[in-house]
């Protein structure tokens, strides 16, 4: 834990290190002459170990568990990815993170049809046996797990949440209820110590483990420059399937599906399409076998010190650099937006632009957007007629309305 938390180690050159030491206690022995002969603009300043138990006895005040690579509870499948995080804490059904998995990402900003379908896909997959993995954010991911806490968990489904910030750590606010009910009946993990509040360069990293917990990731209504279509690259470049749910070209929130079907993920329609690639995606057993490999036998940490023999580590702090948000690179993507604090709209903007934030190009149901949106129905149909009176919105036939298309 200590290498682990050491400055400017990230997963990458923690494996290195372990690959090239052998053990974690080897590899602290030898940092100073990897300091000392690495040719390496970042430098890495060993995590002291005060700090590191002052961080487990926070993780117990939590009830969260430090699962470690190497341990028997370490997910097989986020274990090989390239990036896997030296160790996460895990809250709630550890059993969970054995299971196979689906990843449920998307729009924060979504519409009430999107998160229908979040939630549809999300109870049948739950029923299914499988496990839903999402963010715990706003809009798709909040559906997503909602729904899944509400399946019945039979046959061994259930969901787990990936935090940016510390496993104990509620963002956003409204979420509370949400986070305490994934404590209890589902898992939430995160790899940042506790008390850690989210930044935005924390959310990439936590994209990662989502597509890395799931063989594939469903990707409901995100824009161009969307966190969820970082996720979708992940789970592209870790060999798993991506979904994308296609949408009306008129939406914004579209855009990131359309083009990722374009780009060749699979159009997803129906809980079905998913569950034939998960069936098929199970069959690949070795991506369930544990390799975990690190030879923690004595070894002797110093017998080659040349900085050649360090190039490695090198390199690999310069990867680190990128996982950790410290280093930006022309696929980056803007990320998660953080309003709560800079928000300055009136509530009444706010309700307005929420309830206008739930409509789409498709016709939704009036009483379906007063029961999303948790707003009076009288405060609805005020809303509705400034929007409409604004040229934002058109009524339809059997009391329903939907975006203009601009």
């Amino acid at each position: 834990m200590r290498l682990a938390r050491s400055t400017n180690v990230g997963p990458v050159t923690f494996r290195k290190l372990l690959e090239r030491f052998g053990s974690g206690r080897n590899a602290i022995d030898a940092l100073p002459d990897v300091i000392a002969q690495a040719k390496a603009t970042r430098k890495i300043k060993i995590a002291g170990r005060d700090e590191t138990v002052a961080e487990i006895e926070a993780a117990k005040v939590s009830r969260a568990r430090p699962i470690i690579f190497g341990d028997p509870e370490y997910p097989a499948l986020l274990g090989r990815i390239d990036d896997a995080p030296p160790y996460f804490y895990a809250i709630g059904r550890i059993e969970l993170l054995g299971k196979a998995a689906i990843g449920i990402v998307g729009a924060r900003n979504a519409s009430a049809t999107g998160c229908g379908f979040a939630r549809k896909i999300s109870h049948e997959l739950v029923n299914a046996g499988y496990v839903v993995v999402s963010g715990m954010a706003r809009g798709i991911d909040g559906a997503a797990h909602a729904a899944a806490l509400q399946s019945k968990h039979d046959a061994g489904g259930g969901t787990i949440a990936v935090l940016g910030g510390g496993v104990d750590v509620v963002y956003p606010r409204e979420h509370q209820d949400l986070y305490a009910q994934l404590c209890e009946q589902g898992c939430v993990v995160s790899e940042m110590p506790p008390g850690l509040q989210p930044q935005a360069r924390h959310f990439p990293r936590r994209n990662r483990i989502i597509s890395g917990l799931s063989l594939g990731t469903v990707v409901i209504e995100a824009g161009r420059n969307s966190g969820s279509l970082i996720t979708a690259r992940f789970a592209a470049e870790q060999g798993r399937d991506v979904f994308a749910v296609p949408g009306s070209p008129t939406d914004p929130r579209a855009a990131g599906p359309n083009s990722l079907i374009r780009d060749g993920a699979i159009l997803c329609d129906s809980a079905d399409v998913i569950l034939d690639a998960l069936r098929t995606a199970e069959q690949n057993s070795h991506l369930f076998e544990q390799n975990h490999t690190f030879n923690t036998a004595a070894r002797d940490a110093r017998s080659d010190t040349s900085a050649e023999a360090y190039q490695e580590i090198t390199a690999s702090l310069e990867k680190d650099a990128v996982i950790l948000g410290e280093k930006k690179t022309r696929q980056s993507i803007e990320l998660e937006e953080f309003s709560d604090e800079t928000d300055t709209k009136e509530d009444s903007d706010k309700e307005l632009e929420k309830l206008f934030d739930l409509l789409s190009a498709s016709p939704l149901l009036i009483d379906e957007l007063i029961r999303t949106s948790d707003l009076p129905a009288e405060q609805v149909s005020t809303i509705l007629i400034e929007l409409e009176l604004a040229g934002r919105v058109e009524r339809h036939p059997g009391n329903r309305v939907s975006r203009i298309a601009k």
